[in-house]
């Protein structure tokens, strides 16, 4: 979230518990029809505020919290929240402090075949539902439309298709520096990361810790150093044309011509799509016919002590029904809103019916190639600062394992574990 808003959505909660601490003190039996969210979507404050138009006997306030699951349990003079909506919540730590959400279905308030399958299952514990999904976002790579005809395959590309078609497309000048080269992997960390999962690693929690298999990691990042060196001349000729070239956008760079794809997200790539009037295409990317979900993807749940049950379980009812998520879309484009963020909460609609019938005619770039249902595959359960872990510890392992010499030695794994462990709990 861009400090901006970050601040305009701190200034919102704050009124909210303002009033909430007002409602408190003067009414009790008020105070409890009131359902308190904690979330980290500042777009929740749009779908909470609509809510509150249309329902005067059960009204919503929004509390911020940067990661909800590291402010699991909530402190002694902290307001307790009914409904907690964000990301890492399906976790060893966080996973006691949610309510079965069985009786939903039960009740037939929600039915369960709305969900994309795969995410309804990521939410479930011992056969029952905990959590329910809200949003997600899958990788992808784009390319100038100019340069369609050299990309064959029409919805998805594997690693092995972008290197093969990428090798293609790049050329060098006659004093044989380079002129263009297909795809650079050293320009996104984030598509480095992307590229160990695509090829087995699968980071997981296990008794609080990230446990990860060390040689189907290592076979990863040999991976990508030979196709740098291979087809890219070498990591610091890499480097060299990453650092004069692209150093823009990365729809401009594929613009530019000098490179034919660079790798984005969902959301991103949609959002940047609907503010500008641009000639890209995309593809997903995908290993063994299967297209991995961000792992930060949305989920919503009611907290086990909450004092609100029955009005948290007409939020979230009001919240997963098609006409309603439309109606949240419509007030957004109609009322100028902030649109900062793409299609529901940041993401992909976990209803597949909003996101295959609704969401195309607010992002008609999406007609072409929708998320393939039977290929989405969700992340292993990863732990709540799994985040800050990715950014200080295993992103920089993977580029530093791949560009370090026998001359310039980085530091290893160990060493940036030992230096996050002292930016978290120092």
């Amino acid at each position: 979230m861009k400090k901006s808003n970050l601040s305009i959505f701190k200034k919102i909660t704050a009124v909210c518990l303002l009033s909430l601490s007002i409602l408190c003190t003067s009414c009790k039996k008020e105070t409890k029809e009131r359902v308190v969210i904690w979330t980290s979507c500042s777009e929740f404050a749009q779908y909470v505020e609509l809510f509150n138009l249309t329902h005067p006997d059960c009204q919503a306030v929004l509390i911020y919290k940067e990661n909800p699951s590291l402010s699991l349990p909530p402190a002694k003079d902290e307001v307790t929240p009914d409904i907690i909506v964000g990301s890492l919540l399906q976790n060893e730590s966080s996973a006691k402090y949610f309510k079965p959400l069985d009786y939903l279905f039960d009740r037939k308030k929600i039915v369960p075949g709305i969900f994309y399958s795969q995410l309804l299952n990521a939410g479930q514990k011992k056969n029952k539902q905990y959590l329910l999904p809200v949003s997600f976002n899958l990788p992808a790579m784009i390319f100038a439309n100019e340069n369609k005809e050299l990309v064959e395959e029409n919805y998805s590309l594997t690693l092995e298709n972008v290197r093969e078609t990428a090798q293609k497309y790049t050329q060098k000048k006659r004093n044989g520096s380079f002129s263009r080269m297909g795809f650079t992997p050293l320009s996104s960390d984030d598509f480095l990361y992307l590229s160990v999962k695509l090829n087995g690693v699968n980071f997981q929690e296990e008794n609080g810790a990230v446990v990860f298999d060390n040689d189907k990691l290592a076979h990863a990042i040999d991976y990508i150093k030979e196709w740098v060196n291979t087809d890219n001349g070498s990591i610091q000729e890499e480097l060299d044309f990453t650092y004069k070239y692209l150093f823009m956008p990365n729809y401009r760079q594929v613009s530019s011509s000098r490179t034919l794809f660079a790798y984005t997200t969902s959301d991103q790539l949609f959002k940047i799509m609907q503010e500008q009037d641009l000639e890209i295409d995309y593809r997903w990317i995908k290993s063994d016919d299967l297209i991995p979900i961000e792992d930060s993807f949305t989920m919503m749940g009611i907290y086990q002590k909450s004092k609100n049950q029955a009005n948290a379980s007409e939020f979230i009812t009001w919240f997963f029904d098609v006409q309603n998520q439309k109606t949240m879309l419509e007030r957004k484009i109609k009322l100028n809103l902030n649109t900062e963020m793409f299609g529901i909460a940041g993401g992909f609609s976990a209803i597949q019916e909003v996101t295959e019938q609704v969401l195309p005619n607010y992002y008609p770039q999406m007609i072409s190639n929708l998320p393939p249902a039977n290929m989405l595959k969700t992340p292993d359960l990863l732990p709540p600062r799994w985040i800050s872990y990715l950014n200080v510890v295993i992103q920089p392992y993977i580029r530093n394992s791949i560009i370090q010499t026998e001359e310039n030695k980085k530091p290893d794994f160990a060493d940036l574990e030992k230096e996050w462990l002292k930016k978290v709990f120092d």
